[in-house]
């Protein structure tokens, strides 16, 4: 819709002066809160675009209630909340476009923070483009039940997570840049393990991710999955997470592919507590207290790819002082249940690889692990499983190249070595190249 001299001089006169003069935008500019919900209501009428000009437009909650095609100037368009809280709101419209806008909050806390500065429900046709979500006190964005783009947009400086998704239908989050977070960067969750939500992380920054709310994992996490089906976390550069890069919590069929990770105070990524066929491949980490881990058997986790990943730079660290679980600190890959590790390098560190917990049908091929104190380990005890460790290269093992460990103890002697394997049933130990 065409903006007129009409539409401009509605703002009033502090309206224009701010305009006018980029210097005055935040001091000048009046309440244009029942401005927009005309102007919103028009474009409904007369065809679903608004064209919105450049500068300031201080508001409180809008409610979007029909299909819309919102339009910020070339010059640059804010939206900039008057109180905490949710500064945009949608939902049951069929389809709604945001682009090139910057959504500016208060900066203080929402009484709610698991609400987001902008808060959609129930949008099967979403595209955000070009937009800046910065200085929520809750969420950046709040997603329920949509589907779409989120695309080359800018979070930052919330208090909670910067994107939230639940129970999405499929959504393209792509080439955006999240950062300065509280809680989490990007979470893409669903109600029920399993359920199908088939969004894709891919080709976006995320870094500096904080762990506000406290607790051993739950929060601190550059991408975020609980149960969600069928999601693709692919070509992110990840960086700087108080706890991992990437954390699969339930999720099923969950690909992990091709991310450039550093700097992480716990694990750098996680598939544990009931994820299935979890895939990790060709991702580099560097600066971790530990690589991936497939873990939590005993809850469901099962069946998982762990191939031609590089880790290095492993180092103990506690990322804060209520840090809780039991970890395997300095192991590059450690994995349970039905798990195929192949074609990874791992550099430094206490263990290249722990076949550990119930230790069911891992298959450990075809790595190089170097300078390790234990190339490779095995979980031995009643009712482990067969277990497959073949064709790797290890070099510079500083303790032993191959071990066993019988509960939490590592057994003296090197596996490794011709027929060291034999007393250990349902192990095959072969072909494995040492230095």
């Amino acid at each position: 819709m065409r903006q007129t001299r009409r539409d401009i001089f509605a703002f009033g006169a502090a309206a224009i002066a701010a305009l006018a003069s980029p210097a005055r935008l935040h001091a000048a500019a009046p309440d244009s809160t029942e401005w927009l919900r005309r102007r919103l209501s028009e474009a409904a009428r007369a065809g679903g675009a608004l064209r919105l000009p450049a500068g300031v437009l201080r508001i409180r909650p809008i409610a979007i209630e029909a299909e819309v095609t919102l339009l910020g100037a070339a010059a640059g368009t804010v939206l900039q909340a008057i109180e905490p809280g949710p500064l945009l709101r949608a939902a049951n419209v069929p389809a709604l476009t945001l682009e090139n806008l910057r959504f500016e909050g208060s900066g203080a806390r929402f009484a709610d923070p698991k609400q987001g500065l902008v808060a959609l429900a129930d949008i099967p046709k979403l595209a955000i483009h070009g937009c800046t979500i910065r200085r929520s006190g809750g969420r950046g964005i709040d997603l329920l039940r949509c589907g779409g783009r989120f695309a080359q947009n800018i979070v930052e400086d919330v208090r909670d997570a910067g994107y939230f998704s639940l129970d999405g239908l499929g959504i393209d989050i792509d080439n955006n840049k999240v950062r300065r977070c509280g809680d989490n960067g990007v979470q893409v969750w669903t109600t029920s393990a399993g359920r199908y939500e088939g969004s894709r992380v891919r080709n976006n920054e995320i870094s500096d991710i904080r762990n506000l709310s406290g607790g051993d994992g739950a929060y601190g996490n550059g991408v975020s999955i609980w149960g969600s089906g069928f999601v693709r976390v692919e070509k992110n550069v990840i960086r700087r997470c108080a706890y991992t890069a990437v954390r699969n919590n339930a999720g099923h069929d969950v690909e992990v592919v091709g991310n450039d990770c550093s700097g992480f105070g716990e694990r750098a990524m996680y598939a544990e507590f009931g994820a299935k066929r979890a895939s990790f491949r060709d991702n580099k980490i560097d600066d971790a207290g530990a690589g991936i881990a497939l873990a939590n058997a005993e809850r469901g986790t099962d069946i998982g790819f762990v191939i031609g990943n590089r880790i290095t730079g492993l180092h103990e660290t506690h990322p804060d002082e209520e840090f809780g679980p039991i970890m395997s600190w300095l192991t590059g890959i450690e994995a349970e249940s039905n798990v195929e590790i192949a074609g990874n390098t791992v550099v430094g560190g206490w263990m290249g690889v722990r076949c550990g917990g119930y230790r069911q049908n891992i298959r450990v091929e075809g790595n190089r692990l170097v300078d390790n104190d234990y190339g490779v380990t095995f979980q031995i005890g009643e009712g482990v499983g067969p277990a497959v460790i073949a064709r790797n290269t290890i070099i510079g093992a500083k303790k032993a190249a191959i071990a066993a460990i019988a509960g939490q103890d590592i057994l003296p002697g090197d596996v490794a070595r011709p027929g060291a394997a034999a007393k250990y049933p349902r192990l095959i130990v072969e072909a494995n190249e040492l230095g």
